[in-house]
């Protein structure tokens, strides 16, 4: 039969007339077959006959299928296999058609394509076809199935190995595996299935979910943390992980608590890795080379550089927020109050360290924050910072920050702002230190270049080499170190600076709410004041005691702060301060039982600096009246007060001994009678009256305020039964805080009453109240008192 189509194969095979070759489908699928297997997509469908240096197979061994079988690789071959065999039958379908239906007709060649003539042979198929094609079925279905095992390794080589497997168990096998793989994708889905909104959930199965939830994300953090301080300079990158953790995305019952404990752990790292320097890198010029292990030192700041930085404006979001006019919700508060704590540790852990000053920037304006918890976190740590700095450099910027804070917000500021400054180590600032120092140098560089000058002898060579030598030496002891000079700078610079505060107060702003924590911090820092602001000074707190805008603890540290400059470097001033003695006098017996533990000392610093320090420029009518009205005030004070004030009339009888004329009844100097309410105490005649307040005294509750005044009104002895021990002669106001009460204990300590004796059910009768009733006769003129008391 010849194809319609032959003249278009006939332009790619051979001459126009030859004749076309017919091809099988079996032949035409091994010839593709064979290209694939050439190509070396497919490998070969049977083993071949000889295979060069193959090995022998040995008897009584299962013959085993090749090292290269796969299930894909079998999948595929039984796909081919199931091809070729339907190839073979259509094949054998249409030799049986041709000859029945064409009687031997010849069939036209086909040189490279295939006939496009093929004919139906579904009609062709007899009885005999069927059949074969039946057990061709059934021999495939009943060939060994087989599966890979892993190889073992021999003495010849790896060896590969096979198992046969039926259907039966392969089906089970991987019903069973379907299974399983059910059964652990519903686990799956029942752990980390979401909660639908409208899904009924009851509270233990939530706390279960969270409690869960929560000890992973524990475990990933604290496996992240323990892994990085095993190695730091190698495991950076988990110190990275960490940070990231502080604001990452979490679900929601967990958020606050996962960014919360991973502020925590990255806290108490950096404490630990962060060095005690400053990192200060400079660039890599081009081609410069470092030894390994300056390089992996300078990698590891930079990257720890990174993440500490990273970590603080983690933290800063937060506290912005604290900053901020926002209304915060009492979770979110307390986020942030968290946050704002972790910086104040890291600062003053590490207040030299870089990006100290970014904290400052960030923490100081919440010291005039309405919340007063996140203010006293900060004035805490801004107060442990200033006790623990030895250098002043982190003062000195938090000095001035506070300083611009002040002066933009035109004082209307809280008072911490202003109080945080007494923590500060300028108390042995001397101001007037520099300018000695310059003088000092220029006389001995005067005296230097004078030596020089002279034209000595050969005699006098020595000598004046040695004295070149003994000035040089001198010149540098004077200059110093450079380490030292800066400090000193930086301190000077940070006393300048609150002095500066605390004047523009002074003078601008008199009526404001921060006078209170400006004077108590020039009396704290009085002795370091320049002699050249005394007068001006002391004039500024006389116009505001006459004023009357001061509150009583204010005008006890006005009064303190005066006689304080004038019993130190204000000594040679000739300044008589009138009105603050009968101010004191005056306010005196504003102090009673219900006065705050921050009054009572100040009170009796400034009586001990007025009378004690300044003894010889006090007259003997004001020490008089001032001891008879601390007598007085004895009788309407707690204990504490009690003691602290028999504390200062001891060492005012000690010290001016003419006041022992008021524990003497019958002594009387001068005329005119005593008068407590007159103001001036130099003319209240005090000489002519009696301390009898003593009396009542040795009947007070507290056993030491008793013993203290036996003690006075003997004469204050030394030895004796009178006398007072060591632990008692303290100063005023540190007695006054050892026996205070706040701390809610009683000193001495109150003695619990006794114990009683149980009583039985009878009254026990001593033995010699029993007489004997034998020795009694009896009679009618019985004595029963004479039988007893014989």
């Amino acid at each position: 039969m010849k194809t319609a189509g032959g003249k278009k194969g006939g332009g790619s095979g051979g001459s126009k007339g030859k004749a076309k070759r017919h091809v099988s489908k079996i032949k035409r699928s091994n010839q593709r077959q064979n290209k694939l297997v050439k190509t070396g997509k497919a490998k070969p469908n049977s083993k071949p006959r000889y295979i060069p240096n193959a090995k022998k197979a040995v008897k009584g061994e299962k013959g085993e299928k090749e090292a290269w079988l796969t299930p894909e690789l079998r999948d595929k071959w039984a796909k081919d296999q199931e091809e070729d065999a339907d190839a073979a039958l259509d094949q054998l379908a249409e030799e049986i058609a041709g000859k029945s239906a064409a009687g031997g007709k010849k069939r036209v060649r086909e040189d490279d394509g295939e006939s496009d003539d093929e004919e139906s042979d579904e009609e062709g198929l007899g009885e005999l076809e069927r059949g074969a094609m039946a057990r061709m079925q059934l021999e495939s279905s009943r060939e060994t199935k087989v599966r890979g095992l892993l190889p073992i390794k021999t003495k010849e080589g790896v060896k590969q190995r096979i198992e046969e497997v039926e259907e039966l168990d392969h089906e089970s096998s991987e019903e069973e595996e379907e299974e399983e793989e059910e059964k652990e994708e519903s686990d799956v889905h029942m752990k980390e299935a979401p909660l639908v909104l409208g899904q009924q959930v009851s509270v233990v199965e939530l706390y279960a979910k969270r409690k869960e939830i929560l000890a992973d994300r524990k475990v990933t953090i604290g496996s992240l943390a323990s892994n990085f301080l095993e190695m730091p300079q190698d495991r950076i990158i988990n110190l990275e992980k960490l940070v990231r953790l502080v604001d990452s995305d979490q679900p929601r019952a967990v958020e606050l608590t996962v960014h919360r404990l991973a502020a925590a752990t990255v806290l108490e790292i950096l404490k630990d890795v962060t060095p005690g320097y400053k990192i200060n890198h400079q660039e890599m010029e081009d081609g410069q080379k470092m030894k390994k292990d300056t390089l992996k030192l300078v990698k590891f700041e930079t990257s720890l550089l990174k993440c500490y930085k990273n970590y603080l404006l983690k933290l800063e979001k937060l506290v912005n927020l604290i900053k901020s006019r926002e209304v915060l919700d009492k979770v979110r508060q307390a986020q942030a109050n968290y946050f704002l704590s972790c910086m104040c540790q890291l600062l003053v852990t590490h207040p030299h360290f870089n990006f100290a000053n970014n904290m400052l920037h960030a923490i100081i304006p919440i010291l005039s924050n309405s919340n007063e918890t996140c203010r006293n976190i900060v004035k805490n740590a801004l107060e442990e910072m200033f006790r623990g700095d030895m250098r002043g450099e982190v003062s000195w910027e938090a000095t001035k920050l506070i300083n611009h804070l002040v002066k933009t917000r035109k004082h209307n500021v809280r008072n911490e702002v202003v109080s945080v400054l007494l923590a500060l180590r300028i108390k042995n600032v001397d101001l007037d230190k520099e300018k000695k120092a310059e003088l000092n140098v220029k006389t001995k560089e005067a005296r230097k270049q004078k030596l020089l000058s002279k034209s000595a002898d050969s005699k006098q060579e020595k000598k004046r080499k040695k004295k070149l030598v003994g000035l040089e030496k001198e010149l540098l002891e004077a200059r110093g170190e450079e380490g030292k000079k800066v400090k000193e700078r930086f301190f000077t610079d940070t006393t300048k600076l609150v002095f500066t505060i605390y004047f523009r107060i002074l003078k601008s702003f008199p009526k404001s709410k921060l006078m209170g924590a400006v004077l108590e911090g020039l009396s704290k820092f009085a002795h370091i004041i320049n002699i050249e602001f005394f007068s001006d000074l002391i004039n500024v707190f006389q116009d505001l005691l006459l004023g009357g805008t001061l509150s009583y603890r204010d005008t006890l540290l006005a009064t303190g702060t005066v006689f304080k400059i004038l019993s130190g470097q204000g000594e040679a001033l000739n300044i008589d301060p009138l009105s603050f003695y009968s101010n004191l006098y005056t306010t005196l017996f504003s102090l009673s039982a219900t006065s705050g533990s921050s009054t009572v000392p100040l009170a009796l610093s400034a009586l001990h600096d007025m009378l004690i320090k300044r003894r010889k420029k006090v007259s003997k009518g004001r020490v008089l009246a001032f001891t008879k009205r601390a007598g007085t005030l004895c009788l309407q004070m707690d204990h504490p007060g009690s003691v602290g004030v028999l504390a200062l009339l001891r060492q005012l009888h000690t010290t001016h001994l003419y006041t022992s004329q008021l524990l003497d009844s019958e002594h009387e100097v001068g005329s005119g009678v005593f008068d407590p309410s007159l103001p001036d105490p130099e003319h209240c005649c005090a000489s002519n009256t009696t301390a009898w307040e003593h009396s009542l005294l040795e009947t007070h509750y507290h056993p030491t305020t008793i013993r203290m005044s036996r003690h006075i009104v003997a004469g204050c002895p030394t030895q004796g039964e009178r006398s007072m021990p060591g632990t008692l002669k303290i100063g005023p106001d540190t007695l006054y805080t050892e026996f205070s009460m706040d701390g809610m204990a009683f000193n001495p300590p109150i003695q619990p009453p006794a114990k009683k004796a149980k009583r039985g059910k009878s009254t026990p009768v001593s033995p010699e109240f029993v007489m004997d009733y034998d020795l009694i006769e009896s009679g009618d003129d019985l004595d029963f008192y004479k039988l007893v008391t014989t």
